[in-house]
């Protein structure tokens, strides 16, 4: 018999990894006058400028209220998932438990 804890600490383990996946892929706009790439899902809240029309450039641009709103909604599912797999985990071993008369 597990722990109650440890299904919800695997969640928040693989929920994590993901957090920190999603915060570093980059997804690369390849257009003829600006190729960048933008970073963070589902909110974009930064983008490296690669190159313009006027030739080679190295710039990142940065948008804290985007990235407080990604890191919000990673955190706020985390805990929601955290919440349901708790709840999951305590019914299945509430229903497990013989009954005492």
């Amino acid at each position: 018999m597990t722990p109650r804890f440890v299904p919800a600490a695997a969640v928040s383990v693989v929920w994590a990894i993901a957090t920190v996946a999603s915060m570093t892929y980059g997804i690369t706009y390849n257009w003829p006058d600006f190729v960048h790439v933008n970073y963070g899902f589902p909110v974009a809240f930064a983008t490296h400028t690669i190159s313009t029309f006027t030739g080679a450039a190295d710039s990142w641009a940065v948008d804290l209220g985007s990235l407080a709103t990604d890191l919000a909604f990673w955190a706020l599912g985390m805990i929601a998932v955290f919440l349901v797999v708790g709840y999951l985990a305590g019914w299945r071993s509430r229903k497990t438990q013989p009954d005492r008369a």
